[in-house]
């Protein structure tokens, strides 16, 4: 019998792991268990500051002129971009996806160097809320910062609607051109308000919380409109699109309205 490679150890672990981790995620991230748990996290100080970020968020918005926008006035069609692309569990999942993070845990034992996503867009928030930073100095730091991350999610997720955590998000995250909010990046990108924004704008947007600065320095370069048109292929695939919709968009005359502003 041939001896196994260390890239065979390590798939070999990352299988036990992800099927572990999908057993686990499926007693405790449904809707239920996870309010449950946040619901007693809730109590802890970062519990009181994910409380407090909607009106905190509103007094920064209010302090620096951007604008609040609430979820009844964000396209629906921008939302259900942004769900598809960023976690298209996100109405199902009780703020961790166990799928998406065993996914993510498997890929990486073949590719460390790469990061495979696995955070949805309530990890995302609770991230953004409890400004947790993405790079950590050591693999201990990391851990600890991830399960932060994670508690802080459970929190969100007891705390506020799924609706109020799009809403929040679409706030809160930085979409390139020094603009934050998906308001203030509306005008910076297409010059219109956000409630006039068409389909193909709205999936535009969508795509850009991957990479802000670098869609937000070449809007209409090349990796700008393979993001765009990603970003139509999952929502086609996932059911939000048609076949034709999508060939149609992915043809639609976007770009060239883009400002090099």
């Amino acid at each position: 019998m041939p001896e196994r490679t260390p890239l065979h150890r390590r798939l070999r672990t990352a299988i036990v792991i992800a099927a572990a981790l999908a057993v686990l995620g499926a007693l405790l991230f449904l809707p239920p268990t996870a309010s449950a748990i946040g619901a007693l996290l809730a109590h802890s100080a970062d519990g009181a500051t994910i409380a407090a970020y909607p009106q905190w968020l509103r007094r920064q918005t209010a302090r620096h002129h951007r604008g609040y926008v609430e979820y009844a006035d964000i396209p629906s069609c921008l939302t259900q971009a942004l769900i598809s692309v960023e976690d298209k569990r996100f109405l199902l999942h009780g703020g961790v996806d166990p799928l998406a993070l065993a996914r993510a845990l498997f890929e990486d034992a073949q590719n460390p160097h790469i990061d495979h996503g696995g955070s949805t867009i309530t990890l995302q928030l609770a991230r953004m809320i409890l400004r947790v930073p993405r790079r950590q100095p050591s693999e201990t730091a990391e851990v600890a910062s991830q399960l932060r991350v994670v508690r802080g999610g459970l929190i969100v997720e007891h705390d506020f609607s799924k609706q109020e955590i799009l809403e929040l998000y679409l706030n809160a995250v930085y979409l390139g051109r020094r603009t934050t909010g998906v308001m203030g990046a509306a005008d910076a990108y297409f010059h219109t308000p956000l409630q006039r924004l068409d389909q193909g704008q709205c999936i535009y947007m969508a795509g850009l919380p991957n990479d802000p600065a670098r869609f937000g320095a070449d809007p209409s370069g090349p990796r700008a409109m393979a993001r765009y048109r990603h970003v139509i292929a999952t929502m086609e695939r996932n059911g939000y699109l048609t076949e034709n919709q999508a060939i149609a968009l992915a043809d639609d005359p976007l770009f060239p309205r883009l400002s090099a502003r």
